[in-house]
């Protein structure tokens, strides 16, 4: 049994962006396990997924780039937490870290990566230092001071039938 079978449902996540230009963003993405690869795992075993996990989301975070003010700062997996809701629903928790130098008046962040179909819905909610002036991303937007809310709904991929 491996961990290929476990679906991922929805994700929510909530960034916190500081006056000092430290940003901590708190995931948490819900899964369904038909065939209860988490709830068999020891608790060594659930440690070396953990490593596993954390690992390989650092890799995919070190593809991003992420620019403030024009540089480029790096982003790190803190802390990586797996949860059961049930036995067929687990959920894993990530605590992401990075940090940039803010000046007075207009600031500038781009997270920059690579494009993808979104599997399964996701939101995310952004707490600025301030004023939001300009937002170029996917999805349903609501923005309210220094407060951003992003919503994107699954893709459904239309598939052809063959006859």
């Amino acid at each position: 049994m491996s961990s290929d079978n476990v679906i991922p449902i929805y994700a929510s996540g909530f960034f916190n962006f500081s006056r000092d230009g430290k940003v901590t963003q708190f995931t948490t993405f819900y899964y369904i396990d038909k065939f209860g690869y988490y709830v068999s795992l020891n608790k060594n075993e659930v440690k070396r997924e953990i490593i596993t996990i954390k690992r390989n989301l650092q890799q995919l975070i070190d593809e991003e780039k992420i620019i403030i003010n024009g540089e480029r700062v790096k982003a790190y997996v803190k802390w990586v937490k797996i949860k059961l809701l049930d036995k067929h629903h687990p959920i894993i928790e990530f605590l992401l870290y990075f940090s940039g130098t803010l000046r007075k008046g207009l600031n500038e962040y781009y997270n920059i990566y690579s494009e993808e179909i979104a599997e399964y819905p996701y939101e995310a909610v952004w707490h600025l230092p301030g004023k939001i002036i300009k937002i170029n991303m996917a999805g349903d937007i609501r923005i309210e001071e220094s407060i951003l809310r992003v919503r994107v709904k699954k893709v459904l991929e239309l598939v052809e039938k063959k006859e």
